[in-house]
């Protein structure tokens, strides 16, 4: 009944919004979904600017139910290609964009990738993109930090996957004693990830599912954030040479802080709470490709990057770029 009720009222706001209002695209990281507070900062700060905000929840994440033996992973986009098709059915004349963090952020890229020119969506933002998932499984095991979050995870992951674990008995190589004593997320991903989507081993997923293969291939203005100093998505995994190379339509830039950490970056013009301060800068990239008036992310002759922005509390928090580098300068073309 409570569901019911949010439906209802969700669905008579929306109705307030206008047809053609850019739409909204938010994709958490590993094990989260519609309830972590950095998406719902990120919405919050959306919404402000008229923009229709929907959150995207994986398979058997938020408490969503599964009703197939098949999980989320890093590399299956069929869910996000689905909402993306139904979003724009049901508004085609507004604009689509999307945000990722983590892991999040690298099933976007592949998207983006798999998609090409036929995306539908007018730019995206991807922060603290694993890029390369075998690089980041190497920290994940032999870096402290990187254990200790690998352990909470696989935590997570076992906890959403127990109501649906009955889903899974019979398939072939599935061992449920596997996934009882999974303690890291490689741990799970050999239980569960890799035997549901048919990999032979996990380094064969993670190769596959790594979205430094893909990021050559996106034909949308997509703005890349990375923390030199995460200790999950490792600064080595990032493709910079790729990036940088990118001749085909499709602007990517990359910006990388020296500090943040994983998804840690201190609050911007709400501290000490509220959003991280790059959100700010994020939804700048947003409102340049929406109005088509072209974003650039300027080299000083320190080689940092300061950003420019309408809004008096965005360029607070883009300035506090002393700690920024802007690996490529680029202009969004108008879509």
């Amino acid at each position: 009944q409570g569901r019911t009720l949010l439906r209802r009222r969700l669905a008579e706001h929306w109705r307030t919004i206008p047809d053609d209002a850019p739409v909204l695209i938010l994709m958490s990281g590993i094990a989260g979904g519609s309830h972590d507070k950095y998406l719902k900062h990120f919405m919050r700060g959306a919404a402000r600017r008229g923009y229709r905000c929907v959150a995207f929840n994986c398979r058997g994440t938020a408490n969503s139910p599964l009703t197939t033996p098949q999980f989320y992973s890093a590399s299956f986009t069929g869910d996000v290609r689905a909402v993306v098709d139904e979003i724009h059915g049901r508004w085609p004349d507004a604009k689509l964009f999307a945000v990722g963090w983590s892991l999040g952020a690298n099933i976007l890229t592949n998207f983006l990738g798999e998609e090409g020119e036929s995306a539908k969506l007018a730019g995206a933002v991807a922060m603290c993109n694993p890029f390369d998932l075998n690089a980041c499984d190497e920290a994940l095991r032999n870096g402290f930090f990187g254990a200790v979050y690998s352990r909470a995870m696989a935590k997570n992951m076992r906890a959403l996957f127990a109501p649906h674990e009955h889903l899974f008995q019979g398939l072939p190589n599935y061992d449920n004693a596997l996934v009882a004593s999974a303690t890291t997320v490689r741990d799970f991903d050999e239980a569960v990830t890799r035997v549901t989507f048919g990999f032979d081993s996990v380094d064969a997923y993670y190769d596959a599912s790594s979205s430094r293969l893909s990021v050559g291939d996106v034909r949308v203005p997509l703005l890349v954030v990375q923390a030199k100093d995460d200790p999950i998505a490792v600064t080595d995994a990032v493709p910079r040479d790729v990036i940088k190379g990118k001749t085909t339509p499709g602007l990517v830039v990359l910006v990388e802080t020296e500090s943040g950490g994983h998804l840690g970056w201190t609050a911007g013009s709400e501290a000490p709470f509220g959003s991280p301060w790059p959100d700010a800068g994020a939804m700048q990239f947003f409102e340049a490709c929406r109005r088509g008036v072209g974003a650039t992310i300027g080299n000083r002759s320190d080689g940092r990057s300061a950003g420019r922005g309408d809004e008096a509390d965005a360029d607070a928090d883009v300035k506090r770029g002393a700690e920024v580098e802007a690996d490529v300068a680029v202009e969004a073309p108008a879509r």
